[in-house]
């Protein structure tokens, strides 16, 4: 008998070594959520005087790393809304190949 995978975005990922990759997910986000909670206290700079320059450096220096697209903060929520993705997909095809396992397992036995 072939061996049968889920795809997941651009991963393959053996059946049964699902759960285990749905650990390795959640584990994963469990860390990119902490990421996110942390980029904003974390990257956001101070102006260290009240001067035009230290004013507009620190404005700089948070718009690259806080604001829009491509910045640090959108990177790591990126991130985490990508493994987020990704753990549901495995949690949808373990349920799903569960239910097909039962159904088969019950029309085999003819209690189905």
């Amino acid at each position: 008998m072939s061996k049968q995978y889920v795809r997941v975005g651009g991963w393959r990922i053996d059946l049964d070594q699902v759960p285990a990759a749905i650990k390795i997910f959640n584990d994963a986000l469990d860390k990119a959520e902490a990421l996110v909670r942390q980029a904003d206290r974390t990257l956001r700079v101070e102006a260290m005087g009240k001067d035009d320059v230290s004013v507009g450096l620190a404005a700089a220096v948070n718009k690259r790393h806080l604001d829009g697209a491509g910045c640090t903060a959108w990177a790591a929520e990126s991130l985490r809304d990508e493994l987020q993705k990704a753990a549901e997909q495995l949690q949808s095809a373990n349920r799903h190949y569960r239910r097909v396992e039962n159904a088969s397992r019950r029309s085999l036995d003819g209690t189905g």
